[in-house]
């Protein structure tokens, strides 16, 4: 979020439902200063370090004793997580390292649960017999209430330790999560172990909502809080609550999850003692632990501030001023004064918490009514991870106190409910300013709700009045049939909104949270329950693909502009843009010119443009004082012998520039226009502009080389394919037969073949430009 905006966030705390704390998005009082650059940087030089000191023979310098393999574990995921390929030398040789040792030899809750996580990232199948053995342990060590000791459902160091010592928290929630990582690669877990833990995890929590490093201690901490957020989180995703279940598509109980108060008083008591600068009740012991585990509890809950703290921020910025520059290790006090432990968890906090926000599920009145299936987003966006190979996360936000640039930190906004959506006025011109600035909405009615349908109906009209962005339902022929897996039409009643180049809102009138709740239950439902959850998990994939072209959002820290689109008057000498009208869908992108003239009016650009365009047809008088003249769109356009005498006049002997493209490269389009340059000058065609030419250079501004097409495109770095006139030594007519228009408004759908939106900035920007030059 830039520093320059106004409105900054605080947290306010919603229902906690079932297996889910969340966390609203509102004013705050203060941003922290870190940038995308220097947390980068941060990475790759603890990413150096770490490989530096890596032994002959895969490992790093270990514990003696049962934790062996334990510090080599650590450092192993800690170097995947921050970007280290599995095939890279240094993992190639720490896998071969711990690949030596049987959960038995180790001996060690920590070493196996790490190893095992190691295992789960870098080659599943390879290693499954490992993982499997490993689960077996795990499960082995749990204390279960026919052992001696107290606090069944817990871990203690070790299966031998476990009959004569106390469980832990701090082992306790590292078991859990080697048990999740194994789940999630599709090794199963026995529903009793994630059952014992989470009764466990509820009893051992404190009166004040914290938790101890035992069950009930004397003192709640934030390294043990924050394990006790996580683990219910992990152990309620596979320990289905509440009372909705589903038989063949017919869903009984809807909406009604279990609230988990124990999650909340956590959240809560978080909140309350946030601190980045110390592990709160132990001071600086176990520091980088604590946010290692504070990442894990703030991604799992889908939370982005803890009270008024957005903790990544401001734990990024503590970790970057905190590292040895020189180096590139971390060092903290006690058991961390260990640089390689240090630095792994440094590196855990930095890059895992950085990872991409997929989805916003939206707050909307009545109360608590957008949130009765707790789980559906965050199963459905741990799905799309799982099919693109990259994290992903969700979080909670208020659009009433949100502000637009909060809102794009994800491209897509969801949200669902019983009753008739409410949002304030605020909110829903938050919505539209959303959507016009590139964002992607998602809703369905929850339980299959006439009253959400009919409230979600009204909701539109008040936010896109405009007659030709009706919601009405999607065509048999739309891309979302296709996105990813091949649909039916007749899967989901799915309706939508156009406006402009894409679809920008997908509502489907029948219940898919519900079904995407259940995604993750570890008992097995019966087939014709698994195959409707499988339906409606596919359809949300094809959303999703559909609404971002399976492209990778930016990262949390990545700056998200948001541009002025309120027409101006221009100055006198200022340039404009005029956008030529035709006989076919002529305003098809309507804020791409704005979108432009935005950036450029910006540094380093600083040119002196009008924001807005001017809309004039090819006879238009006024056309003499618009030099470059834009034409889009995705139908064939058509133009009378007046016309185009009115346009040769303009370019030739008038000096003007003609801008071109074809809406997601149209062939109807392109058809039409590379007649309207042959009939404007039959001696002069359209020829390819050489890569060589300075449009296409520093020369002009930006070094083009290295263009980025849509996968629709095929998915390249290259040139541009511009085509040209060139009358007496400049290109008159400038021509994309890929897209660049649409690109401006952020569309990004997987039928586009055009090239991403920076690039088609930079290649609109070289264009503006060069029509200016002498």
């Amino acid at each position: 979020m830039s520093q320059t905006r106004g409105a900054l966030l605080r947290l306010t705390l919603g229902l906690v439902v079932g297996s889910v704390a969340l966390a609203v998005v509102g004013p705050r009082t203060a941003d922290a200063a870190v940038t995308r650059e220097e947390v980068e940087r941060a990475i790759r030089e603890g990413v150096r370090f770490l490989i530096k000191e890596q032994k002959e023979n895969g490992s790093w310098q270990d514990y003696p004793g049962d934790a062996r393999t334990g510090v080599s574990s650590l450092v192993t995921l800690a170097l995947l997580t921050a970007g280290e390929k599995p095939d890279s030398p240094a993992i190639r040789k720490s896998v071969a390292y711990l690949r030596g040792f049987s959960p038995d030899q180790l001996n060690s809750t920590y070493s196996v649960a790490l190893q095992t996580m190691v295992f789960a990232q870098v080659d599943p199948k390879t290693d499954v017999n490992r993982i499997l053995a490993n689960v077996d342990w795990l499960e082995r060590a749990q204390i279960r209430p026919t052992d001696v000791v107290s606090w069944p459902g817990s871990w203690s160091y070790s299966i031998g330790s476990r009959r004569t010592n106390p469980g832990d928290n701090s082992n306790s929630q590292y078991a859990l999560l080697g048990l999740h990582a194994a789940s999630e690669v599709g090794v199963s877990v026995k529903p009793e172990v994630w059952n014992l833990a989470r009764g466990y995890w509820e009893g051992a929590q404190r009166a004040d909502g914290g938790w101890g490093y035992h069950h009930r201690d004397q003192l709640s901490t934030a390294s043990m809080t924050a394990a006790g957020i996580s683990s219910l989180v992990i152990t309620g995703l596979k320990r289905y609550q509440g009372s909705e279940y589903i038989e063949g598509e017919t869903i009984h109980n809807c909406g009604k999850g279990g609230v988990n108060i124990n999650l909340k008083r956590g959240i809560d008591w978080m909140a309350n003692h946030f601190h980045v600068g110390q592990n709160f009740g132990l001071g600086q012991q176990w520091r980088l632990y604590y946010l290692y585990g504070l990442e894990r509890a703030g991604r799992l809950g889908g939370l982005r501030f803890f009270g008024e703290h957005d903790w990544y921020r401001e734990g990024a910025e503590k970790l970057v001023h905190e590292q040895d520059r020189l180096s590139g290790f971390w060092r903290g006090v006690l058991n961390e004064d260990n640089s390689l432990v240090a630095t792994s968890f440094s590196l855990l906090f930095l890059a895992k918490g950085r990872a991409p926000v997929l989805v916003n599920k939206l707050v909307h009145g009545p109360q608590n009514d957008w949130n009765h299936d707790v789980d559906d987003v965050r199963n459905l966006v741990n799905l799309v991870s799982q099919d693109w190979k990259n994290l992903l996360t969700w979080q909670v936000v208020n659009p009433a106190e949100a502000t637009v640039e909060d809102m794009l930190q994800a491209p897509i906004v969801f949200f669902n409910g019983h009753e008739e959506p409410v949002f304030t006025a605020v909110g829903e011109r938050r919505l539209r300013e959303y959507v016009e600035q590139g964002g992607f909405i998602i809703a369905d009615a929850c339980c299959n709700s006439p009253k959400f349908h009919e409230g979600f109906l009204k909701l539109m009209k008040r936010v896109f009045p405009e007659e030709e962005y009706k919601l009405k339902p999607l065509s048999d022929d739309h891309p979302v049939w296709r996105a990813k897996h091949l649909l039916s039409p007749t899967a989901y009643p799915l309706w939508g909104i156009e406006h402009g180049c894409r679809t920008v809102v997908i509502y489907s009138p029948k219940d898919l949270s519900c079904f995407w709740n259940q995604i993750e239950r570890s008992d097995r439902p019966r087939q014709d329950t698994a195959t409707a959850v499988l339906k409606a998990a596919k359809v949300g994939q094809n959303i999703i693909d559909y609404a971002t072209g399976r492209e990778l959002p930016a990262d949390k820290l990545t700056v998200r502009e948001v541009h002025d689109f309120k027409a101006d008057a221009p100055k006198r000498g200022s340039l404009r843009i005029a956008k030529l009208l035709h006989a076919g869908d002529w305003n098809i992108a309507p804020l791409a010119i704005p979108n432009l003239m935005e950036v450029l009016r910006k540094p380093p650009l600083s040119f002196d443009v009008s924001i807005s365009h001017k809309e004039l047809a090819p006879t238009d008088p006024n056309l003499i004082y618009y030099p470059l003249v834009y034409v889009h769109g995705r139908a064939a356009a058509s133009f009378s012998k007046e016309d185009l005498d009115a346009l040769r006049k303009h370019v030739d002997p008038g000096g003007g520039t003609i801008f071109a493209d074809a809406a997601c490269g149209s062939p109807a389009f392109d058809a039409s226009f590379r007649r309207l340059a042959a009939e404007l000058f039959p001696s002069n065609p359209l020829v390819p502009i050489p890569k060589d030419d300075e449009l296409l250079s520093t020369r002009v501004y930006f070094d083009l080389k290295d263009a980025q097409y849509t996968k629709a495109a095929g998915g390249a770095k290259d040139y541009p394919q511009l085509e040209g006139v060139k009358i007496n030594g400049h290109w008159s007519i400038i021509y994309s037969k890929y897209d660049i228009g649409c690109a401006l408004e952020r569309h990004s759908a997987l039928d586009c073949k055009g090239y991403n939106y920076d690039s088609a900035l930079r290649i609109a920007a070289n264009i503006v430009i060069y029509s200016t030059l002498p």
